[in-house]
C-alpha cells in the first residue's frame, strides 16, 4: 500500500485498505452510527479524512481533480460537499457503490494535499502573536523561529491533533509551552495522559502514544 513520507501517523489512523472493513478508505464513507446520525456532524469522507462536510463543491472538486481523480468521478464525489449528519449518511448509502473506488495513488495525492492544509493551519496557530506571547519561553521571539524550533516529532503529533479536532485552546494550555520549548519528554507525558484526552478513541490515542514513543 502506498503511504506518505510525512504524516504516517495520521494516514494510518484515518482508515485502512481492507475492502471488507467499515474503515476502508478508497470509497466514500461516513464515520458514525447510522442510528444516531442526527447527533453526528461528520460529512461524507473519501480517502484518509478528506471530509467534504466543511468544503464547498468547487474547492472539493479542485482538490479531487488535482489528486488525479477523473472529472466525472470527482464531480460525483464533490456532490457530497456541505452535507453533514443524516444527510451525509444518506448520500453515502446511495452513492458509495455508484461512485466506486479511487486508486491508491489518488488517495495518497489527496492525503498529501489535505495534510499540507492542516499543517499550514497548525503553523499559523504556532506563529500567532497571541499564542507566542502566552506560551513561548521567549515572548519576543520571531514567529518563524518559534515555528522552526519545534521538533519535527512534536509537529507531526500537533498536526494529527488538529486533524481530529484535538488541537484547540483547551489542549494548548497543556502542551503548547512544551512544544515551543522542544521538551520532548514533557510533551510525551501530556500525549500519554489519558485523562487529558477523554473523547479520543482508544485506537487513535494508542497510535499517537506508540508513534511518539517509537520515533
Amino acid at each position: 500500500m502506498l503511504e506518505p513520507i510525512e504524516g504516517i501517523l495520521t494516514f494510518r489512523s484515518e482508515g485502512n485498505n481492507l475492502k471488507s472493513s467499515r474503515d476502508y478508505s478508497r470509497k466514500i464513507h461516513w464515520p458514525g452510527n447510522s442510528s444516531a446520525c442526527g447527533k453526528n456532524n461528520s460529512g461524507v469522507t473519501i480517502g484518509r479524512r478528506f471530509d467534504l462536510g466543511d468544503r464547498s463543491k468547487i474547492s472539493a472538486l479542485i482538490s479531487l481533480k488535482k489528486s488525479g481523480i477523473k472529472k466525472e468521478k470527482a464531480a460525483a464525489i464533490a456532490n457530497g460537499a456541505r452535507i453533514k449528519g443524516c444527510s451525509a449518511y444518506n448520500f453515502f448509502i446511495m452513492n458509495r457503490d455508484l461512485i466506486g473506488e479511487i486508486t491508491e495513488q489518488q488517495q495518497l495525492n489527496l492525503f498529501i494535499l489535505t495534510y499540507d492544509e492542516i499543517k499550514k493551519d497548525v503553523e499559523r496557530i504556532c506563529k500567532d502573536d497571541f499564542t507566542i506571547k502566552k506560551y513561548h519561553p521567549d515572548p519576543n521571539i520571531s514567529a518563524s523561529l518559534a515555528w522552526n524550533n519545534i521538533p519535527g516529532k512534536i509537529k507531526e503529533v500537533l498536526v494529527d491533533l488538529r486533524y481530529w479536532g484535538d488541537y484547540n485552546p483547551k489542549s494548548r494550555v497543556c502542551l503548547q509551552r512544551m512544544a515551543y520549548a522542544g521538551d520532548l519528554k514533557g510533551f510525551g507525558s501530556v500525549i500519554a495522559d489519558r485523562s487529558i484526552w477523554p473523547s479520543v478513541p482508544n485506537d487513535r490515542f494508542k497510535r499517537r502514544v506508540d508513534f511518539y514513543e517509537s520515533n
